[in-house]
């Protein structure tokens, strides 16, 4: 028996870490939904299939197609858990017939998606085939059958006030139909009458089934039909749809500040290149104003210290880098002017944790996650990232193991990020970015992710600048021309 095919397609490999996430705080951004489809980083080919979905939902007329997908298939699970829920051989019935006419809609629904792109298009054409326009043909003429044996059913049943009665004489009408009759033939005016939703109680169900058994053994023998049919199929796809749709929601709040967004380049050889990257997390603390870095990670420089002053935004740029790493490795759009990535195998995150431990115990705890962390990226394309490591020690301690960590991320080519406050890391072979003033900013409040050209001197200068309190500033206030 065939198998309905996948939208996602997830490559076996290590799925990235839950502390990844809340390391980035994309777990405040997005649902755990969504952030579990983000653990599965793809294949190139899958990259490229999700790539092109997401250009396809720039066109308000295809999101509308995929919404109104997800409401129909959403329909069918509801009509499901009904069924499910129904305790009544009457109820059962009705909702029986709810969930072949809900699968049927979700099917030739499906049946029709073949514009939406690759990822749809083996779904199209698995709803489209022969066998499953056969079945859907043989449904609907159970249905009918179905709504027709339980519509002759109903005639039995009259309604007195609060009351149900039962009676085997099918040209009886009920109390409400007896009363228009007559004002009917003395001229009165007849409003419309409404449909009767009629409360069916465990007795009523079963005097009906008793009354009309030759009915129910043709109802469950079309029902029967179809006990080998998993009428879920449709709705394994409701997750899936949920997080393309997510996800284009954070697109439209990102626009709505701003913050543009492009379809990544897939690099052939590891690297990580990007214009005006951004923190996309800064979404969740409603921020409207967030500051774009770019980044090169290549081959010939695939690690960088990032030192600076505290406040000077060296976790915001770790968390662009990162963040935008693994959206792409999910096939979904960066938010970048431009970029180039490589689809690494796994990406990887040591930031401080929440726990308190005293210094040998914290000491302990880093370095063995670190160990741990090496470990997993050992013979994989990774992509490391330290935030303060080795920073709860003394600082010649600290600067040692910090030491001993990049030489084994060297020794293994992996890519990588390194937050800290060790100046002394300048002294070693690694470039360097640091977060400096901007200058264009008016207020001196902005701080820039540059190559560094400077020397551990110099973050004390982008300090003193920052609040004016160096040389020029202070002199110019002292000549009156500042505040």
């Amino acid at each position: 028996m065939k198998i309905a095919p996948r939208l996602l397609h997830n490559r076996n490999t290590d799925l990235l870490p839950n502390t990844l996430f809340s390391d980035l705080q994309l777990d405040k951004l997005l649902s755990a939904h969504a952030t579990a489809v983000l653990r599965h980083p793809c294949e190139q080919s899958e990259i490229v299939r999700r790539n092109a979905l997401f250009v396809l939902l720039d066109e308000n007329e295809n999101l509308a197609c995929v919404e109104n997908a997800l409401s129909v298939l959403c329909a069918t699970e509801r009509a499901l858990q009904l069924l499910k829920d129904a305790k009544i051989m009457l109820d059962k019935y009705y909702r029986q017939v709810e969930v072949l006419e809900s699968y049927i809609g979700s099917c030739e629904l499906l049946a029709c998606v073949h514009h939406l792109g690759d990822l749809f298009a083996d779904i199209a054409n698995y709803f489209s085939s022969d066998e499953k326009k056969k079945l859907l043909a043989h449904m609907k003429q159970s249905v009918q059958k179905i709504k027709k044996l339980l519509q002759e059913m109903n005639t039995g049943l009259l309604s007195f006030g609060d009351k149900n009665w039962l009676t085997p004489d099918y040209d009886a009408v009920s109390e409400f139909d007896s009363i228009s009759a007559c004002a009917e033939a003395l001229g009165f005016p007849i409003p419309k009458r409404k449909p009767q939703n009629i409360k069916i109680n465990l007795s009523l169900s079963d005097a009906m089934c008793h009354l009309y058994a030759d009915k129910v053994a043709h109802i469950e023998a079309e029902i029967a039909k179809y006990a080998d049919i998993d009428f879920y199929e449709p709705t394994i796809y409701i997750p899936e749809i949920k997080f393309f749709l997510e996800i284009r929601n954070l697109i439209q709040r990102a626009m709505g500040i701003g913050v543009p967004h492009c379809i990544s380049k897939i690099a052939n050889t590891p690297k990580y290149a990007a214009k005006k990257l951004y923190d996309i997390s800064l979404l969740a603390k409603n921020c409207e104003n967030i500051v774009p870095n770019d980044a090169d990670f290549t081959e010939n420089e695939p690690f960088y210290f990032l030192l600076g002053a505290n406040g000077g935004g060296k976790t915001t740029y770790l968390r662009a880098v990162g963040i935008n790493l693994i959206l792409f490795l999910a096939g979904c759009p960066v938010f970048a002017k431009e970029a180039e990535i490589y689809p690494f195998d796994i990406v990887l995150s040591h930031f401080p944790r929440d726990e308190r431990f005293d210094n040998t115990g914290r000491l302990d705890e880093e370095k063995m996650r670190t160990e741990e962390m090496l470990t997993k990226a050992q013979n994989k394309a990774a992509f490391l990232f330290f935030n303060e490591t080795f920073s709860g020690t003394d600082d010649k301690r600290g600067f040692d193991l910090l030491t001993d960590t990049v030489a084994k991320i060297a020794e293994s080519k992996q890519f990588g990020l390194y937050v800290t406050h060790f100046h002394e890391v300048m002294s070693l072979d690694y470039p360097i970015l640091s977060a400096e003033v901007d200058l264009s900013d008016a207020n001196k409040r902005t701080f820039r992710i540059v190559r560094s050209k400077g020397s551990a001197s110099s973050y004390a200068s982008d300090i003193l600048k920052k609040y004016r309190l160096d040389k020029d500033s202070l002199a110019a206030r002292r000549c009156g021309h500042g505040n």
